[in-house]
């Protein structure tokens, strides 16, 4: 069983959304956690800062077709969220 995660901070946004400088410093928290062999222990801890749509889509596509069935997978995400006009959730990357 491989233990495996993708951490995604996205703290640079558009005008009308506030940035958000902590992002980097909560995906740096989770991985100093996550490969501290006593507490977490994960194989593998995948950071990313402020990507791209299409970096972050590929990334989380990734996580998810590169695992097996006893794998343990950790998709983490700081930033903003946003909802549609049908109160659906939504990561929000500009």
């Amino acid at each position: 069983m491989a233990k495996v995660a993708l951490l995604i901070g996205v703290s640079e946004y558009e005008p009308g959304l506030n940035p958000l400088p902590a992002a980097a410093k909560d995906v740096e928290a989770m991985r100093q956690v996550l490969q501290h062999p006593a507490i977490g222990g994960f194989d593998q801890v995948t950071p990313l800062q402020n990507p791209d749509l299409l970096t972050m889509q590929n990334a989380i596509s990734t996580l998810f077709d590169n695992c097996q069935e006893d794998d343990l997978l950790l998709l983490y995400f700081s930033g903003h969220g946003i909802t549609d006009e049908f109160g659906k959730f939504y990561f929000y990357k500009p």
